[in-house]
Order: structure tokens, then sequence, then C-alpha cells
């Protein structure tokens, strides 16, 4: 089964630090500091009100989107996980870029990095590249298409993070303030689309269920064709 996290939810205008957590549709969110200690302390998360001109007063946050939605700042990141400790599937979810100010040149300035931990230990990764501006200069939401190898495995955990293309092939995120572009890769996201992947055991029960509903519906056909 499938659900969504759209942070309809929530209270908007609410602040996370580096390690705080929220939960909504069954998930725990858990904002990450990319520059703090184990990846806490730091302002990295706010989950915004589209409706809200006043939420992004300088712009820079996406337009295309009227709902509530979590916005990454600061270079910060966050990890998702089931509330049960279960395995799911990442099938969709809206994405943008977030930017210091608006009135943006019409760019991809970087993209939205996905990291996948499986049961096994190791773990995908895709990148997204972002979407451009508006007609005034503020990033646009767009929906990811997935790669067919991350869409389809399962997931234990999901972070989320962002970074920006540096000008000779790379995407980076600064590490320090001798960095420039320090406190600029954030990010935006909604409406993520995450699936349940049942337990071996379930999918058992789910076969055996399947092949009496065929036999119950053979049954009569062959009463049948003996009369």
């Amino acid at each position: 089964m499938a659900t969504v996290v759209d942070f309809e939810s929530l209270s908007p205008d609410a602040f996370y630090l580096g390690g705080d957590t929220f939960t909504d549709a069954g998930y725990t969110l858990k904002a990450l500091d990319n520059h703090g200690p184990s990846g806490s302390s730091g302002a990295v998360g706010l989950l915004a009100n589209g409706m809200d001109p006043t939420t992004c007063w300088t712009g820079g946050c996406p337009t295309n989107n009227t709902s509530h939605f979590y916005l990454g700042v600061n270079d910060g990141g966050v990890t998702i996980k089931k509330n049960d400790s279960g395995a799911f599937n990442l099938r969709s979810l809206d994405y943008g870029f977030v930017a210091p100010v608006g009135g943006q040149p019409n760019f991809s300035y970087g993209q939205l990095m996905l990291t996948g931990n499986l049961a096994n230990g190791t773990s995908v990764d895709a990148a997204l590249d972002f979407a451009g501006t508006d007609a005034s200069g503020n990033p646009l939401f767009d929906t990811a298409t997935l790669p067919t190898a991350f869409g389809n495995a399962a997931l234990m955990s999901l972070t989320i993070r962002a970074c920006l293309f540096d000008g000779i092939g790379g995407c980076t995120v600064a590490q320090d303030w001798s960095d420039p572009t320090i406190y600029q890769a954030q990010f935006a996201i909604d409406n993520i689309t995450l699936a349940t992947v049942p337990e071996p055991g379930s999918l058992a029960l789910l076969g055996l269920g399947m092949g009496a509903l065929v036999l119950r519906r053979r049954k009569p056909a062959a009463s049948s064709n003996l009369a």
C-alpha cells in the first residue's frame, strides 16, 4: 500500500534543528545538519505554507505550490524512516531548489541527492537536476522521474540533501566558510509517495490467498464439464 507524506497535517512555519524529528503519514523525518557534529544542532528545516507570501519574504522559495511543503535549508538534509522500521519504496516526489533570494536567472542551480539504505547494508543513489525559475526569478517545483533501480529498491531509510553545480562538472556542498556557497545548498520537497514493501511471510500468504481464489473460480467449471 502506498501513502503520501504531504505535510498537510503539520503546522506551518515550524523550524527544525539538526536532530529534530517529526512524523507524518506513518513515517518519521529527521532533520540533518551537514555542518554540525553528528548531523545535529543548527537550524536546517522549515515547514512552509505555499499560501503565505511571508514564509520566504525575500523570495527564493518555489512558487508553484500552494500547499504545505518542507524546506531543507543551510546545507541541511532530512532522513525518512517508516515508523515500524519496515522496508518501503519511493514511488515519486515533488522537489525544487530554494535560492537565498528571488530574482535569479533561469538556470538549474544544482541537484536533489537521494540516498537509500538497504537492509543488507548497501545503498542506492540518485541525483535529480532542479528545475529552473519562473518569470520573477523564483525556483519551481518539479516531479521526480526516478531511475528504475532506485524506484524498485526496498529502502530501510531515505536521506535527501541538495548540492550546487560548481561550474566544472561537479555538484558539491560547501564544507566551511572558505567556500562562498556555504549554506546555499537548499531544497524543497512535497508529496512524497512511499509504498510499504511486504515481508516475505506476507508475500507467501498473499500467494496462498490468490491460489485459493483461482481454485475456487475453476471448481464450478470442472463440475459442469463432468455433468
